[in-house]
């Protein structure tokens, strides 16, 4: 490319040489400009207009022009000659800048383009991960429903199972106490009583445990006043609260979305759990509060009873975890496990906060009605 140009520019010149001044044959530069278009270099079409105008003034120098003619026309042929290498110079200047312009967009694009790719790469990797975890999620979940369904079938088969005999013993031990009991010595009668007591008991247990199993079947949600269902609790606890002549204190409870029938069991039981742990010779109170958060209601279940020692916070929500005899406070070991799973199945949580011999509250958290 360097020697055509320095072909041409040669060409050029020697023309320009032997030329009549009437026509600025240097003019033809400008072919040689606009050639430099295709040299490498930055500066190439700079070296270039130089060169061509110093050949110009070169030749004018050597057909000694300016000095035979003296007219204005030479000097206008020089300068005409002058005025288009430097004019293709400056069109070739804009058009090389915006070219070069041009090239660097085109390179970051190309690199943008490359980082895109890898991006879009990423990401179908990810998203064959996440469709890889998500079938791993279904087939565990499938499993998972598959097992809930196998242990509802052997809890209830073997709640059945077990309620059998016992309603067998049952039935004997009535009979026995009915034909018999007169016969029975002190230490008879009691043994009867045993029989009879633990047999009730095992039964409450059994019973207790197939509704525990049953909790979360029917996902039936409703909008579910608070206000009237605590109010609904206290009139059926009537008999207990009159003869323990305690009080329950709520107002302004608010609308959740839950099932009623669950949400019933886990104020039933947080208010009568406040009912039958009091204190002796202090009147049972249970208040009953409600916090609006965000996202959520924070309820409060608090009492002034027996409290609870914070190393077993956590073992009271476990299912038959009893802290204290049957014979001090009756009761299956049941009822705050209930309230956990109540709680969980309506994506809430259940914590107590408690000191011995001070009260406990209990809270727990519902979805808040947006």
């Amino acid at each position: 490319m360097v020697f055509i140009a320095s072909f041409i520019a040669g060409v050029v010149y020697l023309i320009d040489l032997n030329t009549d001044s009437t026509v600025a044959v240097a003019s033809m530069y400008a072919l040689v400009i606009l050639y430099s278009w295709l040299i490498p270099g930055k500066f190439a079409s700079v070296f270039t207009a130089f060169i061509c105008s110093i050949l110009t003034i070169s030749a004018v120098i050597e057909s000694k022009e300016i000095v035979d003619n003296q007219s204005d026309l030479s000097n206008l042929n020089m300068v005409i000659s002058l005025v288009v290498i430097w004019t293709c110079f400056t069109l070739v200047f804009i058009a090389r800048s915006g070219f070069f312009s041009l090239e660097r967009t085109n390179d970051q694009l190309s690199e943008s383009s490359l980082v895109l790719l890898d991006k879009v790469k990423e990401l179908d990797l990810k998203q064959q991960l996440l469709s890889d975890h998500k079938k791993e999620l279904e087939n565990l979940n499938n499993e998972l429903l598959a097992k809930n369904r196998e242990l509802e079938r052997f809890t209830s088969i073997t709640s059945h199972d077990l309620q059998e005999p016992l309603r067998t013993i049952g039935n004997m031990t009535h009979l026995i106490s009915k034909n018999y009991y007169a016969n029975f010595d002190n230490q008879g009668k009691k043994m009867l009583g045993y029989v009879t007591t633990a047999t009730e008991r095992m039964s409450a247990l059994i019973k207790g445990l197939l509704d525990f199993s049953r909790l979360g079947n029917k996902r039936d949600y409703e909008l579910v006043d608070c206000q009237d269902l605590v109010d609904t609790i206290v009139q059926d606890l009537d008999a207990a609260l009159t003869a323990s002549k305690g009080k329950v204190i709520f107002n302004e409870l608010p609308l959740v979305k839950g099932n009623p029938l669950e949400l019933r069991m886990l104020f039933q039981n947080l208010i009568s759990n406040g009912l039958k742990f009091s204190k002796p010779a202090v009147l049972p109170i249970i208040e009953i509060t409600a916090k609006k958060d965000n996202r959520q209601i924070k309820f409060c279940v608090k009492d002034n009873g027996i409290g609870i020692e914070e190393a077993d916070y956590d073992k009271i929500f476990l299912i038959f975890q009893r802290l204290h005899n049957v014979e001090e406070f009756e009761g299956t070991g049941l009822g705050l496990a209930y309230c956990r799973k109540i709680v969980e199945l309506h994506g809430g949580k259940i914590w107590v906060k408690s000191k011995k011999e001070e009260g406990s509250s209990f809270y727990f958290t519902l979805a808040k009605i947006l």
